[in-house]
């Protein structure tokens, strides 16, 4: 077992000094094989998210299948309350997850699945965190160096991305060389991947608030707050390996619809935040919106119907510095934390980058949902099928698991929710065949989309308020 110590230690005590223990954060790996060593972090945290200083106690596993955990887990007061277990493992298939007892309470883990025959893993990543380089809440920011140990040890996150801003002369060349050297120092894979990006504000009508997520480096930052839209942002770049994306589109006088203009397409613009702590952009009406909405059709919905191919991401937009939790964030800044879920084989940036453009990818909120086994008429999420019989019915599977209860899990199809199925306890089965004739349905060509088209894509919600949202599977007819 490594208890949390170093250069580390240092930064969180000193920039987060956590209060009196709220909660224990248990975070294991959501897939793995038979017999496979994995590490087990965890974090006795405060009401706002922060490692305590205050905790003296020690942790204890609930008995279960686990091998090669200890006996307890002590906490030493005046230090973070973090520890990493090394060297668990599951022997048999099956979705599990660890408890542990601290203050009389169990305190559960996100969900893991161990399987032989899985491919691809899930990282967790938050693609949005805002450090005092932002120079934006700056009482409440952090630095470059916490986003990054807060994420990888307080958070138990696979990856991060520091995207702070740069419009409205925010940044300059040594902050920008600040957020590079940042990335090179923290980047490690296989254990870490640090992601190079920045958030470049447009004016309304232009495009609103994008962040760029680069593959690799960048030498210079490109801003066209003044007199640009997304469309010169991308121009900009054109050099470049990278792609943009928006956020928060629902936010009057920032973003607004989305036009034919602003809209760069799947290679340019893959993916859309949907969720954040600001609010939910899915639909108009959802139960998590923004504090503040423009009038217009500027929801994820609405840009799906105007054939704009984006699959979906989400993260914090936290201006405390606190990657996938909560902190002090200003009070507008108040929904459940925001994370993205990459499936891919392995993890470094590079890896992280390519399925986040292959819209391999889905956004979740307040808990590390899992879905596996996802697919819609025999595809992977962030595809786009041709789909010759629209009268041949399309068969939907997937497989939860989540650390709360799940209420249920809903089919969403051109903006209505067509099937829904209830949890059973912490996870749920979905598989459902949908008979409808597409051609009753399809969305006329438009946007990116040469013929008609359906998308569908799959919401889990759970008892804790927590959800999920797959990428959508576009069938074009």
């Amino acid at each position: 077992m490594n208890v949390l110590n170093g250069l580390a230690e240092r930064i969180l005590a000193v920039e987060a000094p956590g209060g009196p223990v709220a909660r224990l954060s248990v975070v294991v790996p959501s897939v793995v094989t038979p017999g496979e060593a994995f590490a087990v972090k965890l974090a006795a945290v405060d009401e706002k998210g922060y490692p305590s200083l205050e905790c003296g106690e020690a942790a204890r596993p609930v008995e279960g299948p686990w091998v090669g955990l200890p006996d307890a887990v002590a906490f030493e007061e005046g230090r973070p309350a973090i520890a990493i277990i090394e060297g668990v493992s599951l022997p048999d298939e099956g979705t599990y997850r660890l408890g542990f007892e601290l203050g009389g309470q169990t305190w559960l883990s996100n969900p893991v699945l161990v399987d032989a025959k899985e491919r691809e893993r899930v990282f967790w990543g938050d693609p949005h965190v805002h450090t005092c380089l932002s120079r934006c809440h700056p009482t409440q920011c952090r630095s470059l160096d916490f986003c990054f140990v807060a994420a990888r040890y307080m958070s138990g996150l696979d990856w991060v991305c520091a995207a702070d801003h740069v419009s409205n002369d925010r940044c300059d060349k040594g902050k920008w060389e600040a957020q590079r050297r940042a990335v090179k120092v923290f980047d490690e894979p296989p254990e870490f991947a640090a992601i190079l990006g920045y958030e470049a504000s447009l004016k309304g009508g232009c495009g609103g608030d994008n962040n760029v997520y680069l593959r690799g480096d960048l030498e210079d930052f490109v801003d066209e707050y003044e007199e640009g839209d997304t469309r010169t942002l991308s121009e900009g770049l054109a050099e470049e390996e990278c792609f943009i994306v928006p956020h928060h589109t629902t936010r009057p006088g920032k973003h607004g619809e989305l036009s034919d203009r602003t809209y760069l397409g799947p290679e340019r613009m893959p993916v859309v935040e949907i969720h954040s702590k600001w609010g939910t952009s899915e639909y108009r009406g959802n139960p998590n919106a923004l504090h503040d909405i423009h009038e217009g059709p500027s929801y994820v919905q609405d840009h799906l119907a105007q054939g704009y191919a984006m699959g979906f991401v989400a993260g914090t937009d936290t201006h405390a510095t606190m990657p996938s939790s909560y902190g002090d964030d200003s009070a507008h800044i108040d929904r459940l934390p925001g994370l993205t879920a990459v499936r891919a084989a392995g993890l470094a940036r590079e890896q992280i980058y390519d399925n986040i453009k292959a819209r391999n990818c889905y956004g979740a909120s307040g808990e590390r949902i899992l879905l596996t086994g996802l697919r819609i008429a025999g595809a992977r999420m962030g595809s786009e099928v041709p789909w010759v019989f629209p009268d041949m019915g399309r068969d939907i599977c997937a497989r939860v698991a989540a650390e709360s209860e799940i209420v249920q899990v809903d089919v969403v199809r051109n903006g209505e929710d067509v099937f829904s199925t209830p949890g059973d306890g912490w996870q749920a089965w979905l598989s459902w065949t949908d008979d409808q004739d597409l051609t009753q349905v399809a969305f006329e060509p438009r946007g990116h989309f040469e013929r008609p088209f359906v998308y569908y894509y799959l919401r889990v919600t759970c008892a804790s308020g927590a959800q999920a949202w797959t990428s959508p599977v576009w069938l074009t007819l």
